[in-house]
């Protein structure tokens, strides 16, 4: 009796010898896998800032090495102090563009949002259906209303202009984003500002938005980074040199017959370095916003 408990005993633990080996092996797996295609997804910044930092020789060889022969900041000195291209100009430009968009997608798609979340009108649902079904064609099928209505407006080579056209590509996942995270909200506390006399902007702005801070800056993240790197419609409404935003301005290496890589490059790490940035800050509310946000409604 005591020989069949001991075997039974033994073959348990091999069993669960067995599950613990194979899930050590499908873990191993799954890290490999991703850590390939985390390098698939990481060589193209890599060879970004490996051009920028090399030198400008290099960028024309028949056989590019890996690592370059020497480090050198000469590209990137070239790139800031350049008179063609006013790199300092063009940063300011897209700095106000895209705190202006982010600004006005914050304030239009938070009132959009909390409307489509507790409000009740007549279309409401065929409404917030449609919001979905933008998203489906392109931004380019816009680009010839808003010429059309922007040039009638005068804001044609214009920051507004171009703020105002960001901002409508902007709006339709922001509303939506942030419809499902004021429905994450419990309606309890909403009731209770209301009762204290509280009107539906007082609750949105005193206590609605206090709460859905994170998903505030989630969006407020995506609305930066899309308009920061948005270049076709910039490239239409904008032909004034002075007005220029960093998109535009990495074109101005691309000629007709030739390319400075060196300077592309170098003016690209430069214009990416901003949203690195955004991004460290902001990471874990962007994750946050962009989860919870897709939970209820």
């Amino acid at each position: 009796m005591a020989t069949n408990t001991s075997g039974v005993r033994s073959n348990r633990f091999t069993r669960m010898g067995r599950r613990q080996r194979t899930k050590l092996w499908a873990d191993i797996a799954s890290y490999v896998v991703i850590f390939f295609f985390a390098i698939i997804a990481l060589f193209p910044f890599f060879w970004m800032i490996r051009t920028a930092l090399a030198p400008a020789t290099e960028s024309f060889a028949l056989k590019p090495k890996l690592l370059p022969s020497s480090l050198t900041f000469e590209n990137l000195t070239r790139v800031i102090t350049s008179p063609n291209v006013p790199f300092i100009k063009y940063f300011q430009n897209s700095v106000v563009v895209s705190v202006a968009t982010t600004l006005l997608v914050i304030v239009v798609g938070s009132w959009g949002a909390y409307a489509l979340a507790r409000l009740t009108f007549k279309g409401q649902r065929a409404f917030g259906s449609s919001l979905l079904l933008i998203q489906m064609f392109p931004g380019i099928l816009l680009i010839i209303p808003l010429y059309v209505i922007l040039a009638k407006l005068g804001l044609i080579n214009n920051f507004v202009g171009l703020s105002v056209a960001y901002t409508t590509l902007n709006l339709p996942f922001v509303v939506w984003l942030l419809r499902g995270y004021f429905l994450s909200i419990p309606s309890e506390i909403e009731d209770a500002a209301r009762i204290d006399g509280c009107t539906y902007f007082g609750v949105l702005w005193r206590v609605v938005l206090p709460l859905a801070a994170p998903g505030l800056a989630a969006v407020a993240t995506l609305a930066f980074v899309n308009s920061w790197n948005e270049f076709l419609i910039a490239y239409v409404l904008i032909n004034d040199d002075s007005q220029k935003v960093l998109s535009i301005g990495l074109a101005s290496y691309v000629d007709q017959f030739t390319t400075d890589y060196s300077g592309l490059f170098a003016m690209a790490t430069l214009t990416t370095l901003p949203v690195v940035i955004v991004f460290m800050v902001f990471q874990r509310y962007l994750v946050g916003g962009l989860t919870t946000g897709s939970v209820k409604g």
